[in-house]
């Protein structure tokens, strides 16, 4: 079977798919074939394929899971126009199980409150495929504008987004993320000073050697940190010994435990760096896995090693030894997020691109 052009490949793909459900050719908890088999089928693109289904998601007639597949729940479609004008703002995000995440979407409904303006929460789980669909969805919403807080697990998903966001006309803003060079607005914690901040409160309290220990350590957002950590050290003429240094680029996104070390990557620091004296980790749940695997190799933290984290989450608390960290206001974050937004959808400009949010030094036990 080949698909005729009549109006377009996708409309008619559409068509086709959405005769098959009300005919029960797919029945209602069926699930489709792949889209490798429909693109033979009817000799054109997945690409093509996966737009067509992506309607059928938007009509509620199927859904699509990442490993299953796509499967029919409904084989009646949702009205064509909305039945209410919301007038609201989207935030596309991860994940409420990630405390800084909540506490920035916290920020932005409270801002939004004061406002009065209706909000539109969509999350995503670490679901970087979800995500593009929902960006690219956007329009299909009766929203006005949309902050979009991403999951980006490696550069080629960071090259598809960018691309994405370069040809969409849609009014967004990025969160905690910023790809120069787009001309997207985004607000960003002020990484830069995360990390010099964090090093000179282990230099100042008399530590000579001093690493730095990442992962996901292509992120902007990380390297960011890493260049604060550096200019601290060469501040006060300090040079960082190469095996002091560990940034892995890989990251799995773990919203239920993040705790959870599976590449052994503090375990592996350690060994490569024995004598250093604090450590400056870049993010809180890589400090907290870093003071784990220091005690099980028989190190007292902070007596024979200081360790510090950066974001503050409300979870350092319950472990053992509270962590020395760089508070970030994640609800200050959200709240600039909303005011930012809201310029860009009254089609004003903006002073600056990117906004910064700068925190400040929380000492406790670790450092």
């Amino acid at each position: 079977m080949r698909v005729e052009l009549s109006t377009s490949k996708v409309e008619n793909l559409y068509r086709i798919f959405v005769d098959r459900i009300a005919a029960g050719t797919w029945p209602v908890g069926e699930h489709l074939p792949t889209e490798f088999e429909l693109a033979s089928e009817l000799r054109c693109g997945r690409h093509t394929i996966s737009q067509a289904i992506t309607r059928l998601v938007h009509e509620g007639l199927v859904e699509r899971r990442r490993k299953s597949g796509t499967r029919v729940i409904s084989n009646t479609m949702r009205s064509e126009t909305p039945n209410v004008e919301l007038d609201a703002f989207a935030f596309i995000y991860p994940s409420d199980r990630h405390e800084g995440i909540w506490r920035t979407v916290n920020g932005f409904q409270q801002a939004a409150r004061e406002a009065g303006r209706r909000v539109v929460t969509l999350t995503m789980g670490s679901d970087y495929e979800k995500e593009i669909e929902l960006v690219l969805r956007l329009s299909e919403f009766d929203v006005k504008a949309a902050a979009i807080y991403p999951v980006i697990p490696s550069p080629e998903i960071q090259m598809r987004l960018s691309t994405l966001l370069m040809k969409s006309k849609f009014p967004m803003v990025l969160v905690d993320l910023n790809l120069p060079g787009l001309g997207r607005p985004s607000v960003v914690v002020d990484n830069f000073h995360a990390g010099y901040s964090m090093t000179r409160h282990l230099l100042e309290s008399g530590l000579s050697r001093v690493g730095f220990l990442a992962n996901q350590s292509w992120a902007p957002s990380v390297m960011e940190r890493y260049r604060g950590f550096l200019w601290a050290l060469e501040e006060k003429g300090k040079t960082v010994l190469p095996g002091d240094v560990l940034l892995e680029s890989e990251m799995h996104p773990n919203f239920e435990n993040p705790l959870n070390d599976s590449t052994g990557l503090t375990h592996r620091y350690l060994k490569k760096a024995p004598g250093v004296e604090g450590v400056v980790c870049s993010h809180d749940f890589l400090a907290q896995r870093l003071i784990r695997a220091a005690q099980s190799q028989g190190l007292q933290v902070p007596k024979d090693l200081r360790i510090t984290g950066i974001d503050d989450l409300a979870r350092n608390s319950t472990e053992e030894i509270s962590l020395t960290t760089y508070h970030v206001p994640f609800e200050a974050l959200g709240h600039q997020v909303f005011e930012t937004l809201d310029v860009l959808s009254h089609k004003k400009d903006l002073p600056e691109l990117e906004t910064r949010v700068r925190g400040e030094v929380v000492i406790r036990e670790s450092a």
